[in-house]
């Protein structure tokens, strides 16, 4: 299907804008923690779990203790659920801190967002891991409980974090396969990109924000598709050198450039186009999470939903797409996804699911769940047929 993206960009419609205040990369930036916060005030909640505290506690601490900023440390319980937002915030209320610091995966960054935006704080985000835009965007995604917990809601905010600080030391010292999975989760972005712009459908920036919910979708600037390419091409160049960097632990201008792909960029391509197919399909393969062996991440089942998309609206970059994603580790089949023997039942619960999802929305054409299940397994045939060709590098 050949989607016209250049056709909305100079048409005149209301559209929106969203950002944080402040994003920081660097090799040993964390020591610089307490100087870039001391403006939000003197008291912070800092959540994280046990074993990212035990990398970076000491680090953060000190910076904390260095600007007189006092904090009160709280153990993320694995979960971004209502009641752990509740708990949290209740921790920050009683304590009456300035900021929360949220540092560590998607998860705790999400629970930290859903503690301090709602409740007038600073949010501050220390991702520890590149698998995720979590630390840019104005959402969080909520689960039930018990981790691994079912996704439940999004939850919209009124704004974006005020600060994101992305020590590059840190993320390369993390397994190999978080980058991977970022890169997958940010790869996808370039084609719901241009479908979400051929349909002229709304981004994740809203005229109004009612509880929960964003009200009144806004219509992207041709901004957020620029975010979203410059990402592609960051992670076709360098994605396969970054990947070395990870699993040697060595910072390099290669993964530098794949961490902030995978986090600014993304994030402000997501938050400024919205999602697509490849979301919808990578949410939709959460309905068979529990027999996936072993689990996936966000972003390796968004990789093969990007697939899926590309079979129907981009079939010319099926091949590079195929190799790029085997040369890094991702998985473009089934049961690269660990599915064995999927049934047409559950490629329906997929199709089903990936209905529920807000970027089935944006799709700009009209596709029923059994043209969803067709189009899946066109992917899955195409992807272990052309993946012999370029075979899965494994991640680490």
């Amino acid at each position: 299907m050949e989607l016209d993206i250049m056709g909305n960009f100079s048409t005149y419609y209301i559209r929106g804008f969203k950002s944080p205040g402040m994003y920081i990369q660097g090799r040993g930036v964390l020591v610089y923690l307490g100087k870039l916060v001391k403006r939000f005030g003197k008291r912070a909640l800092v959540l994280s779990d046990k074993i990212v505290w035990n990398i970076v506690g000491s680090i953060i601490g000190s910076s904390l203790k260095n600007f007189d900023i006092h904090f009160i440390y709280s153990v993320f319980g694995g979960e971004c659920s209502w009641n752990e937002i509740n708990r949290i915030s209740s921790i920050a209320i009683e304590n009456g801190v300035d900021m929360v610091i949220g540092i560590g995966g998607g998860k705790a960054l999400d629970t930290a967002k859903a503690v301090a935006i709602p409740n007038g704080l600073a949010a501050v985000m220390v991702p520890t891991i590149a698998s995720t835009d979590a630390p840019i965007t104005a959402h969080s995604v909520i689960y039930t409980e018990p981790y691994p917990g079912k996704l439940l809601e999004l939850l919209f905010f009124p704004r974006n974090p005020d600060i994101i600080i992305v020590d590059t030391e840190v993320i390369a010292k993390a397994p190999p396969r978080f980058l991977a999975a970022g890169m997958g989760d940010a790869a996808s972005h370039y084609w719901e990109a241009r479908a979400i712009f051929a349909g002229n459908k709304s981004n994740f920036v809203y005229m109004d924000y009612n509880g929960r919910k964003g009200v009144e979708p806004l219509k992207p600037f041709d901004v957020g598709f620029i975010f979203a390419s410059h990402a592609w091409e960051i992670l076709r160049r360098h994605g396969v050198l970054a990947m070395d960097s990870a699993r040697t632990r060595v910072v390099t201008p290669s993964l530098d450039m794949v961490v902030y792909a995978n986090t600014l960029l993304s994030g402000l391509a997501v938050e400024n186009c919205g999602t697509a197919l490849a979301h919808a399909v990578g949410n939709g393969l959460s309905a068979l999470e529990e027999k996936m062996k072993p689990m996936q991440y966000h972003g390796e089942m968004v990789a093969f939903g990007t697939l899926v998309e590309i079979v129907a609206e981009d079939p010319p970059m099926i091949q590079e797409y195929i190799c790029w994603a085997h040369s890094i580790g991702l998985p473009i089949t089934l049961q690269e996804l660990g599915l064995e023997n999927v049934t047409d039942d559950e490629l329906y619960q997929i199709a089903e699911r990936a209905k529920m999802s807000l970027g089935f929305s944006r799709i700009p054409y009209e596709i029923m769940p059994e043209k969803l299940v067709e189009l899946i397994k066109i992917a899955d045939k195409i992807g272990r047929k052309l993946g012999e060709r370029c075979p899965r590098q494994p991640y680490s």
